[in-house]
């Protein structure tokens, strides 16, 4: 009798695994309760631990005063998985719940379960507290979710967080956050990890930034590392695309490598510029879908400020050791520089070369006094590029050295938009300041 018990028990859980599957590939969040309910009882056949929810996440979306995309994960299937939310002070009677869609994702040997909530209808200019979890046992947690648009505002904006061991990153996350509790969102410039495929580096990357990715609206850019397989081979960014699924305003798409959203008086604008890890037979194709949205993007914002975030510099460095490579202006920079000048883009802030470097005002190739203005962030993990490039005529300030993580803070005052750059210790090192 016992073992065809866990005979029926095996079987339950694949038919639910099954229809978590099926419900994920063609229901959306108001359809799901339906499955959800039908799987009520899973939950006693799982250990504590694997029901306890994981890298609880926000994500900006095109609206930031009235729509927020939440995630979690758990090691094994959540039945009846919700966010719970009311305004910070209410009473619990004023509680909304929602409904979580769920995807079952299996890479570098570890499966996990994702859970997304996309909250449409928030008001605005509010403070909200939510809870993750499943209906009636959510965690005890609150989380904070404001959906307020302040005139001035600050972010912060850190390079590429790939590591060979992610204590580094963590640790500047901590000083970082700890020294600007109260920003309105976080940008991390691509290459998140070292190996898109590593399970174990996705999870050291959560752990750094939590709890601040709970608290503050995460902006992702997606960098060439996230192509990577095991053996350094390309393949489509699938870890990255499931764990942050942004959306662009007015598609249907679940997930979009590019993307736009507003903060107060500023446009953000997210690029995917890894052309090179697309494949061959749809690269020009995907290049000109993505330049046909820019244009309109940026042509469409009524947004007195423009910031573009991409993980490529417009720069090339040519190599210290290869005296033939020469320094000018990338493949990256040709395809984009033009559209930003056309459209009065006003900040660009790239990765990529794992140094800090501040480009100046950039037009048609030329140092100028005015149009886009050219950052390339620094590095934000352990993997230093010392010594590696060569000098760029065009740059207008390089620190005496490369092997130190550091971040940005971009502040909006008043009409100014400020960057500045911080070492690791949270000793500032530059300063930019544009007025209109």
């Amino acid at each position: 009798m016992k073992r065809t018990g866990l005979t029926v028990s095996a079987i339950f859980v694949c038919a639910i695994m099954a229809l978590v599957w099926w419900s994920y590939s063609g229901a959306d969040e108001k359809d799901v309760g339906i499955w959800q309910r039908m799987v009520a009882g899973y939950h006693k056949y799982m250990p504590v631990s694997d029901s306890k929810p994981l890298h609880i996440r926000q994500l900006v979306t095109p609206d930031m005063s009235t729509r927020r995309i939440i995630l979690w994960e758990t090691k094994a299937q959540q039945a009846n998985s919700v966010v719970k939310y009311k305004l910070k002070g209410h009473s619990d009677d004023t509680m909304q719940t929602v409904y979580a869609v769920s995807e079952m994702f299996e890479d570098g040997k570890e499966r996990r379960y994702i859970y997304r909530v996309d909250l449409r209808d928030l008001q605005p200019n509010e403070e909200y507290v939510y809870q993750v979890g499943r209906e009636g046992h959510t965690d005890d947690e609150w989380h904070s979710l404001s959906t307020k648009q302040n005139a001035n505002f600050s972010a912060l904006i850190f390079p590429d967080s790939q590591s060979n061991d992610y204590t580094k990153w963590s640790n500047l996350v901590k000083t970082a956050y700890g020294q600007n509790p109260n920003v309105q969102f976080f940008v991390n410039l691509g290459d998140l990890v070292d190996n898109g495929e590593s399970a174990k580096q996705w999870n050291e990357w959560f752990h750094a930034v939590e709890p601040m990715i709970s608290e503050v609206p995460f902006a992702g850019v997606i960098g060439s590392h996230e192509f990577y397989t095991t053996d350094l081979k390309f393949r489509a960014p699938l870890a990255y695309s499931h764990f942050f699924p942004f959306v662009q305003a007015n598609s249907t798409l679940r997930r979009e490598p590019f993307y736009s959203f507003d903060y107060g008086e500023v446009h953000f604008v997210v690029v995917d510029t890894e052309f090179e890890a697309m494949p061959e037979g749809v690269r020009e194709q995907m290049k000109a879908s993505e330049l046909a949205w820019l244009r309109e993007d940026l042509q469409n914002t009524k947004a007195p400020w423009k910031v573009v975030l991409m993980h490529r510099d417009v720069f090339q460095y040519g190599r210290a050791k290869n005296p033939n490579s020469a320094s000018g202006f990338s493949e990256i920079g040709r395809i984009f520089m033009p559209i930003f000048e056309i459209y009065n883009v006003d900040l660009v802030l790239a990765g990529h070369y794992h140094m800090y470097r501040r480009h100046g005002h950039i037009v048609n190739y030329e140092r100028s006094k005015t149009g886009p203005y050219y950052i390339v962030s620094g590095v934000a993990g352990d993997i230093f590029y010392n010594e590696r490039w060569q000098t760029h005529p065009l740059d207008e300030y390089a620190p005496p050295s490369d092997d130190k993580p550091n971040y940005l803070l971009l502040s909006k005052e008043g009409n100014a938009l400020i960057v500045k750059a911080f070492w690791f210790d949270g000793t500032q090192f530059d300063e930019v300041r544009l007025t209109k």
